[in-house]
Parts: structure tokens; C-alpha cells; sequence
């Protein structure tokens, strides 16, 4: 029996996890790239201060439904690929731990396990993030053969997934012409500078999809936070560019996630696109929301791993 394992940041079900999970998360040197002593006292402090305010906002979007999420793809996939594969989720800053579901395959024999993460395009502060995890359990368990499976920017039926979702968008809102605005979530520009390749994943990513529709599509970034610079066009920046060209059907489409999360339902939700509508005076301008799961994003994860094989 092979085991796969779904990995993903993760969530906070309570405000006492909430504090919790924003101190594991900037403990990462993948996302606070400081000695860890400094990296410490820092995770330290921005969840002692910030952990209200996020619980606010997940409040206000009826709680977090990742999990619940994880847990339908989990079983979808585990249907799809049949009895000789076990189907378990991870997160990197919430329960259970890589490491626990790790062991947890080890404790019933199974010793191949295949990683898949929730990241469509390869980051070091996502991907990277999660070898480093993987890498740190082998070194307890070197006996486990484990394969960390690529991403998907490019992936076939990836693509047509969004293309699917998009064009239900459309069809909901009875737009005749709409122009795409992929949002992804920002990275800081040093990342870029060092090599990382997540904005070149983004874009051909849009490209593929914008195409397959044949609609005019940008880019743009979204959720930065801190004062380094980090890449752009900023997401509300360049709504601000599309108003004042006067384009009145906009689909704002969160390529980077493949669950809803506090980056989507929240500042998508809740903040971009009623800045769009209200302040901005956009006339028809909505985001395309994830669902739980989806056909074309199982056959996603089931193709990256036969093509394992």
C-alpha cells in the first residue's frame, strides 16, 4: 500500500488556536528568513498582537472550512484511486503535524508515501516550507521512502479546473465580456531576487487559463504584509488602473489557493471586491469562489501520481 499525504498551512478552529497558529507560522524560517533567536522572539510578538484581529476576521467569514475542505479532497481522492493507497492530510502550522501523519502511515507499515501539497505553484515560502519539513522527519525515520510530487501551474486538468469555475462565474452573472484578474498571494520580492520561481508559475498559470477562455486577463498580488517590498502590481492597485479604463465586468480569481481561506473568502470576500464596487464604482465585479472539492482537481492529484509511478 503506498500513502499519500495532502499538505497545507492549515487553520485555526478556535481564537486560542489562532494565537498558535500565527506563532508556528512566523517560527518558519521559510516565512521570517531571521536567526532564530531573533526569528523567535519576532513569532513571538506578531501573535501576541495580531492573533485578535485575524480571529475577527475568520469570525466574520463564519469560521474556517479548510479542514473541512481537506477532508472531502481526501476522501474524493481515496475513492478515485481505490484500495491501494491510504489518503491522510497534514498541515505545516496546525494539527496533526507533517511528522504525526507521517508516523501515523509508518505505524500501519506503510513506508512509501507520496507528499502532495495544496500549493499549485512552487514558492520557499509554501513548497520549500513543507521539503523542509518532510526532510526533517526523514532524518528520524530514514527507513520511509517518501516523494515529494511537483506542482501544477501547468497541469492540464488544473487548468481546465479554473476554466470550469470561471466559466460558471460568468454564467452566474450573466457577463458578456469580463476581464480576469488572477490574484495570487504576494511573496516578498527577495524571494523573487533569490531564485524563487512562484511569479513565472502565477503567469503561465493566467496565461493558460485566459486563453483557453480567450478573455483578456492581469495579474496582480494580493495579502502582503510588514514593510519589505514585495512583488507587485498590488491587487487593489491595479483595480484602481482597470476603473479608471472603465472596465465594467471584472472576475477577481484567487489562482494561487485551491481552498477557501482567510486570503480568499476574507480579503477577497470582504475587502477587495466591495472596494471595487463601492469605492472604485465598478459596475459588475465579483471573485470566483473555491468549492470544497472538484472532479477536475482530483483528477489533478491522481494524474501527478500515476505520473509518479
Amino acid at each position: 500500500m503506498t500513502g499519500v499525504l495532502l499538505i497545507n498551512m492549515g487553520s485555526p478552529l478556535s481564537k486560542k488556536q489562532m494565537k498558535q497558529f500565527l506563532l508556528n507560522m512566523f517560527s518558519d524560517k521559510a516565512i521570517l528568513p531571521f536567526p532564530k533567536l531573533q526569528r523567535t522572539a519576532l513569532a513571538y510578538i506578531i501573535s501576541t498582537f495580531r492573533y485578535r484581529g485575524s480571529w475577527k476576521k475568520y469570525e466574520l467569514i463564519g469560521g474556517s472550512k479548510l479542514m473541512e475542505s481537506m477532508g472531502l479532497i481526501s476522501k474524493e481522492l481515496s475513492t478515485e484511486l481505490g484500495a491501494e493507497y491510504l489518503v491522510l492530510s497534514a498541515y505545516s502550522y496546525s494539527l496533526p503535524s507533517i511528522q504525526t501523519m507521517m508516523e501515523a502511515f509508518r505505524n500501519k507499515g506503510i513506508k512509501d508515501i507520496k507528499i502532495i501539497t495544496m500549493y499549485p505553484h512552487s514558492s520557499f515560502s509554501t513548497t520549500e516550507s513543507v521539503k523542509t519539513d518532510v526532510d526533517n522527519v526523514l532524518k528520524k525515520y530514514p527507513d520511509l521512502n517518501v516523494s515529494t510530487l511537483g506542482t501544477y501551474a501547468e497541469n492540464e486538468n488544473f487548468i481546465s479546473y479554473w476554466v470550469t469555475l470561471i466559466q460558471e462565474t460568468i454564467q452566474k452573472n450573466n457577463y458578456k465580456n469580463p476581464i480576469l484578474l488572477f490574484s495570487a498571494h504576494a511573496i516578498p520580492t527577495y524571494q523573487v531576487e533569490n531564485g524563487d520561481t512562484y511569479v513565472d508559475e502565477i503567469n503561465a498559470s493566467a496565461n493558460l487559463i485566459a486563453s483557453k477562455l480567450g478573455l483578456p486577463y492581469k495579474v496582480s498580488f494580493q495579502s502582503k504584509i510588514g514593510k519589505v517590498k514585495w512583488v507587485e502590481p498590488d491587487t487593489k492597485d491595479c483595480l484602481k488602473g482597470m476603473a479608471a479604463e472603465n472596465c465594467d465586468e471584472i472576475i477577481l480569481i484567487p489562482i494561487s489557493f485551491v481552498n477557501e481561506n482567510l486570503e480568499t473568502a476574507y480579503d477577497q470576500g470582504i475587502e477587495i471586491v466591495p472596494y471595487g464596487k463601492n469605492e472604485l464604482h465598478i459596475k459588475n465585479i465579483c471573485r470566483t469562489p473555491i468549492p470544497y472539492s472538484h472532479p477536475l482537481l482530483i483528477a489533478t492529484f491522481k494524474q501527478l501520481l500515476t505520473e509518479s509511478k
